[in-house]
């Protein structure tokens, strides 16, 4: 029961954390980046060049800036949510801290330009002969080996940071995020969205219509009548077929007799 409770806080939680960063990211719309500050990681064969502000705006402050930037606004939020969901909160400080400083070095090391370039253009763009083409989202795969290593060879470190090792929680409030930026996307080419909104609705009523004629032209009723007698059986069972007016008209059975009323039937099971 208590798994339960913290499983929905957890939930709610990455609701609220979520709508907190979409909000603030709205600020664009009315001109003021108020997330500018935010640390993004461009593909680079120069590690000082690897890390830059979201926003030229906050230039000013470098990319190691934004990084401790981002790292302080992130420990204060989830640590907020620690406490909601009564965690060990020094516990969770360190981990986070741990989890924080693996995870962005592994998006660093993946956004190597001989791991992340794609085009001939940007290889001659970055002077390099070649390229394991995995794009900056490389950085997952490193994550993944960094993980795999973690947890088969450091076992006593994995359970130090074990606190703060929330993966359902962290990508709760991504979807959460991921969601208001489609939604936001969707809200500029309003055009596209109403035409594929209409196409659909138009679609669906074109095939709702047609399963709907199908459907009720063959539409048929299936009755189990137990043949009564001193030789009944259960398998000795009486399946009389009951279709619409309109399927009757079509059977050409139906314009005979039956012992079942003129109904199209037979014994599909007797003996």
């Amino acid at each position: 029961m208590e798994q339960t409770r913290q499983a929905m806080s957890e939930d709610w939680l990455s609701v609220w954390i979520g709508l907190l960063v979409f909000l603030l990211s709205l600020g664009v719309l009315v001109g003021s980046d108020i997330l500018g500050w935010v640390v993004t990681t461009g593909v680079w064969n120069d590690l000082s060049k690897a890390l830059t502000p979201a926003s030229k705006a906050y230039a000013s402050i470098g990319g190691i800036g934004a990084l401790i930037a981002t790292y302080v606004a992130l420990l204060a939020v989830m640590t907020a949510g620690a406490v909601a969901l009564k965690a060990d909160i020094k516990r969770f400080l360190v981990g986070f801290s741990a989890v924080f400083l693996i995870s962005y070095l592994c998006w660093i090391i993946g956004s190597y330009a001989n791991f992340a370039v794609t085009t001939p253009a940007d290889m001659q763009k970055f002077g390099i002969t070649w390229s394991l083409k995995l794009t900056n989202e490389g950085g997952f795969i490193v994550a993944l080996i960094a993980g795999l290593i973690v947890g088969n060879f450091l076992a006593d470190f994995a359970e130090w940071m074990k606190e703060a090792v929330r993966p359902e929680w962290y990508i709760k409030t991504a979807i959460v995020i991921l969601g208001g930026f489609l939604g936001i996307t969707a809200a500029e080419k309003l055009s596209l969205a109403t035409s594929l909104m209409f196409r659909g609705l138009a679609h669906h009523r074109s095939i709702s219509d047609l399963l709907g004629r199908r459907l009720f032209r063959s539409a048929q009723v299936v009755q189990i009548q137990p043949r009564m007698g001193s030789a009944a059986r259960f398998w000795n069972l009486h399946l009389r077929r009951i279709g619409s007016d309109r399927y009757r008209q079509r059977d050409p059975r139906s314009a005979g007799g039956s012992h079942h009323g003129g109904l199209a039937g037979r014994d599909l099971c007797r003996r």
